[in-house]
């Protein structure tokens, strides 16, 4: 019998996330976990683009952020790995749904990033989001990318359903018990559902509205 595989949808923030763990149990989406993970090491700066790197020389800002990417890199390994390993007796983790970054690569260098200004804005977010990308396909995971904003609606398109029913779901009727379940959460669990369609064993359903 094939055990009903899981992916996790991560809302990253500056030095944590919310991992919002789905699978599809009577191939009706659910979410079977969900974690606060921290993605660096205390006592680092959660966003030194944006801050601690100002006014630094050259070689300190990048010693700083250099110093900080590697903590996220460990940090945000050992978080993954301990969510898939306490998943994977009954739900076999099969990806990681996430935020698309803005741009496919971070610059190893401070002065590369700040010579744009869109890049420097995102550059402290991107480093979380990288960081997770490349530790799931560590783990043999595949990635699923979604832009910000757009995670209902193509949850609708995969499971061809309207919009206000899938937004309805990951609301009200398939939310999981307690708080908190805010936009990040719904978000984060529309994109692991439509990750999910790319590994479920037959096609996902929504539960029907109870009378």
């Amino acid at each position: 019998m094939k055990l009903t595989p899981c992916v996790i949808s991560a809302a990253e923030h500056a030095g944590w996330a919310h991992f919002v763990c789905v699978a599809a149990p009577g191939n009706v989406p659910a979410v079977i976990e969900r974690r606060r993970v921290t993605l660096i090491a205390e006592g680092l700066p959660t966003m030194p683009y944006h801050h601690e790197s100002i006014g630094m020389r050259e070689d300190e800002a990048n010693a700083l952020i250099a110093r900080v990417r590697r903590s996220i890199a460990d940090c945000t390994s050992r978080a993954l790995h301990g969510v898939v390993t306490h998943l994977t007796p009954a739900y076999p983790v099969v990806a990681l749904a996430i935020r698309e970054p803005p741009f496919a690569e971070l610059p190893d260098t401070v002065a590369t990033v700040r010579q744009s200004y869109r890049l420097q804005c995102a550059a402290d977010g991107m480093m979380y989001q990288l960081a997770l990308c490349r530790a799931a396909r560590d783990l043999g995971l595949e990635v699923h990318l979604c832009r910000r904003g757009e995670e209902t609606a193509r949850a609708a398109a995969r499971l061809e359903v309207h919009r206000q029913d899938m937004e309805s779901f990951v609301s009200v009727r398939g939310r999981p018990l307690g708080p908190p379940w805010a936009q990040e959460h719904r978000w984060a669990y529309a994109a692991g559902i439509t990750a999910l369609t790319a590994h479920a064993h037959r096609r996902l359903i929504l539960k029907k509205p109870e009378i």
